[in-house]
């Protein structure tokens, strides 16, 4: 799941740790998804004891209740992968404030792009429906590129016979993929 489905499709961490049918599950959840990150970075400096982990998710519930639970993941998926680096090998609450920190801007400068580009393609005395609509056209338009970015990423499989090895390589300069002309000799 990317940011944008995340947001738009996620469940709100406050709203659905408010519920009191839903509450218990959310704060395991979020206690399970700290937990597990601080064990896989296995940092030297970081949080340990479970009661630490604990009020770390409540402080981090409570500083950041706009978060979808689906962002969390995103955000620890992310320190897994390296894409947000702590220094000197310790992740405390301090750094996973900061690491929180950064994402929502990084959410913020999402969403107000899209803004931009919704506004520069609409004029000022649209309707509702008419905004709806070109909106929605907007999304279209952001899925399609998405598909067509996913597309250029597949890995194209090579046939392979029974025993694993490949039955055929097309290389550029085969009967196949010769230019037009031929071979540039004449005769």
């Amino acid at each position: 799941m990317d940011p944008v489905e995340a947001w738009r499709e996620g469940v709100n961490v406050q709203a659905a740790y408010n519920n009191p049918q839903t509450q218990a599950a959310v704060e395991a959840t979020l206690i399970a998804m700290v937990a597990k990150t601080l064990r896989y970075l296995d940092y030297s400096r970081t949080i340990t004891a479970d009661q630490d982990i604990i009020d770390a998710v409540e402080h981090l519930r409570l500083e950041f209740p706009a978060m979808k639970i689906e962002e969390w993941a995103i955000i620890f998926h992310r320190l897994k992968t390296g894409q947000y680096r702590p220094g000197y090998e310790r992740l405390k609450l301090p750094e996973l404030v900061a690491i929180f920190q950064q994402y929502e801007g990084e959410r913020a400068e999402r969403r107000e792009a899209n803004w931009g580009e919704l506004k520069k393609a609409t004029p000022n005395n649209l309707d509702d429906e008419q905004v709806k609509a070109l909106y929605a056209q907007y999304a279209q338009q952001r899925r399609e590129a998405k598909q067509a970015a996913q597309k250029e990423t597949e890995i194209q499989r090579v046939q392979t016979d029974e025993r694993g090895r490949w039955d055929f390589i097309p290389y550029p300069n085969t009967k196949d993929h010769e230019p037009p002309g031929g071979d540039g000799q004449e005769g």
